[in-house]
């Protein structure tokens, strides 16, 4: 039986069709995962369940929604009473970003206590209704978890918080919103395995959004697969993967990195469409024998207490591309704000030799994981570029200026036109194409990419990352790639740095170290990636 059936949605802006005619249901019970790149409709169709569309939307069709609480009823004829109360009992959200998803300035205690008290609960069954729900997501230091803040949580247990919240009024369905697109392989298995225990034991159902259909490989029990505002195909999950119908589930498949396609373009959703297409090698990289870094016996310790990095020696040679790998936490970040001056170290050196008198502003950039958070919405793009030519070439004439700014953006895939542009007219992939021509603009020697494409789906991934790669090898850029993805290191770079706990655990030559670990965190991370 159904606890959730979609017939024939529409989602339209004007006369624009975003969802077209999208029909599935999903049984009691049941994870059923939708999977797809961004702009696809995932979750504009979420969003419709429960009319939390914006405005400027119209939904047509219907949503049967049928649980034992409520009884049968389409949830797109409900009056805002209805809805909200189906919304507090029967229906609950997760979502990607437990941080921005959660009150920065109240306890996680009080959080939780909120939404158990809009659930129903009397108050003598506050508390013990609270206790329960950290239970049933594993959170053992119940007192801890209660008076913290947010910030003071791991990703980890942010994310079980998120999870409780959306438990607390007992749910039949529980819609899980990109929950793990952030989180590094181990902890992004420990949450979908904590969240298909809760299903199965409680006997739940879950409408799970994803971009990574290997997120999605050990979880759900059915897969969809949308693309531009329809349902290609859907299957079990086990045969979407190994015997996927559609050329579009193929071409996604296609996408994903590995140390198998190491020295070739990665495939992109327009090249797996040509049934005659072969992958490309890439130029071979040059790594020259200067180092342009050196780092001795690092260390980095917060109030005293916390060691963030404990003892780190590392060098990058000129070229070289060097992937920082490890599982939040790890120090990963810690050490590229360290080496940018964001951060000042405890102890241990750091030394930079570019071979030219620049400062290292100049010599060193950044791209980070968010692009729209990382660009000004208020600026247009040329306001940006013009700011960064004139800090670092303040002698720059209006005619050279124009040209350098345009030949940035068509570095990266981008058009003169798109000078007048703000961010929010770009889609997620050209945003951070643009964080890449504004750290480019300043012709560094070293590129810090600090999970850079961990919140793209595999389609923009793959295209970002054949431009990093192809940009490092034309403009001779040393690349630093801090990632939690091994598949994304295994293909880009040619020497690893593990990191585990602010300690590097293994380092080496990429090819050997993913063919022949030694250190058993690494056999864990390369076994949790396959």
């Amino acid at each position: 039986m159904s606890l959730l059936e979609i017939k024939h949605l529409k989602i339209k802006a004007n006369a624009h069709e975003l969802v077209k005619d999208v029909s599935f249901n999903i049984a009691k019970g049941e994870i059923l995962s939708l999977v797809g790149e961004s702009g696809s409709g995932k979750s504009l169709t979420c969003l419709s369940i429960l009319n939390l569309l914006p405005n400027t939307l119209r939904a047509d069709g219907k949503i049967y929604f049928d649980s034992e609480k409520s009884g049968k009823c389409n949830l797109m004829t409900l009056d805002s009473k209805a809805l909200r109360n189906i919304a507090l009992n029967e229906i609950a959200y997760i979502f990607q970003e437990p941080m921005t998803a959660l009150n920065p300035v109240q306890t996680c205690g009080q959080q939780l206590t909120e939404n158990i008290k809009l659930s129903g609960y009397k108050q003598q069954m506050i508390n013990e209704r609270l206790s329960d729900l950290l239970n049933m997501v594993d959170l053992k230091e119940h007192q801890r978890v209660i008076k913290a803040y947010p910030f003071q949580l791991s990703g980890g247990q942010r994310q079980r918080v998120m999870i409780a919240m959306a438990l607390a009024g007992n749910p039949s369905l529980l819609i899980a919103d990109e929950p793990t697109t952030a989180l590094d392989v181990l902890l992004q298995e420990e949450i979908l395995g904590l969240l298909k225990d809760i299903c199965k034991k409680n006997k739940k159902s879950m409408l799970f959004v994803s971009h990574d259909l290997d997120a999605v490989k050990q979880f759900s029990d059915r897969t969809a697969v949308m693309y531009k505002g329809n349902i290609l195909e859907i299957n079990t999950t086990s045969e979407i993967i190994q015997n996927p119908q559609h050329a579009y589930t193929k071409a996604l498949l296609a996408c994903k990195p590995s140390v198998e396609k190491k020295g070739f373009y990665l495939t992109t959703i327009k090249d797996a469409e040509d049934v005659n297409f072969t992958p490309k090698p890439l130029t071979k990289e040059i790594v020259g024998e200067n180092l342009v870094i050196k780092v001795d016996h690092l260390n980095k310790t917060y109030n005293n207490q916390f060691k963030a990095l404990d003892n780190i020696s590392f060098t990058i040679k000129e070229g070289e591309s060097v992937g920082l790998i490890g599982e939040s936490g790890s120090g990963k970040s810690t050490l590229s704000k360290i080496l940018v001056n964001l951060e000042t170290k405890s102890g241990g050196e750091i030394k930079f030799d570019f071979k030219n008198k620049k400062g290292l502003t100049s010599n060193v950039q950044m791209v980070f994981q968010d692009p729209f958070a990382a660009l000004n919405p208020s600026l247009k793009v040329k306001t940006m570029l013009t700011e960064v030519f004139k800090i670092h070439q303040p002698n720059i004439q209006k005619e050279e200026l124009k040209f350098g700014m345009v030949q940035m953006l068509e570095k990266v895939g981008l058009k003169e036109s798109d000078l007048e542009k703000y961010p929010s007219n770009f889609s997620g992939g050209q945003r951070q194409r643009l964080c890449i021509a504004r750290a480019l603009a300043v012709k560094p020697k070293l590129l810090i990419c600090d999970e850079a494409t961990s919140a793209l789906d595999l389609s923009v991934q793959a295209q970002i990352l054949n431009l990093l790669k192809d940009l490092q090898i034309s403009e001779q850029l040393t690349v630093l790639m801090i990632t939690h993805s091994m598949a994304v290191a295994a293909w880009f770079c040619n020497s690893i740095i593990v990191l585990k706990n602010g300690s590097i655990v293994e380092q080496g030559n990429a090819k050997q170290l993913f063919a022949h670990p030694k250190n058993e965190y690494t056999k864990l991370l390369l076994e949790k990636s396959v």
